[in-house]
């Protein structure tokens, strides 16, 4: 990943059906898109399953190159634990535009925290960026609660 990234660090809830949307016909406040219908009324859907994460923090790692961290959003990038029709999508600060991807056009993919957890151990050791070691720090604190927690990667 070659632009900068972030790393979200929270817990998958709830799925649902993803809705197509109709991005002809943008909301008039700008928040978003309606979603397609049939003749009928009826919402349309694609055949994908969105899990709303509930983000717990955010850091910015800025440029993470050729890190064990890379590695690992990559890997989940190509072959997403949740199943190649399965992604998250998060709420942004405002509480109502939703994102489902990042600037890239790349979806939120969840890698499991232990393993990013590892990534970000063999990172500090090979590397004394000041980023990984705060990811470190923090990672280890949530560790008691790593069972129930994820990591979604987006770039900027």
């Amino acid at each position: 990943m070659g632009y900068d990234t972030h790393i979200m660090i929270g817990s998958v809830g709830s799925e649902r059906r993803e809705e197509i949307q109709d991005l002809d016909n943008p909301f008039d406040d700008g928040s978003g898109y309606p979603s397609k219908k049939d003749a009928d009324g009826n919402v349309l859907y694609t055949g994908r399953m969105e899990h709303y994460f509930m983000s717990y923090v955010e850091m910015d790692l800025c440029k993470i190159y050729d890190s064990s961290l890379n590695l690992v959003h990559s890997k989940y990038q190509s072959d997403p634990f949740l199943g190649e029709d399965h992604f998250v999508y998060v709420y942004m600060k405002d509480g109502n535009t939703q994102f489902v991807e990042d600037s890239y056009g790349d979806n939120l993919i969840p890698a499991p925290f232990s393993e990013v957890l590892e990534a970000v151990k063999k990172d500090c050791k090979r590397d004394n960026y000041r980023r990984f070691q705060w990811l470190k720090g923090l990672m280890e604190s949530m560790e008691d609660d790593s069972e129930n927690l994820v990591c979604a990667f987006y770039g900027s």
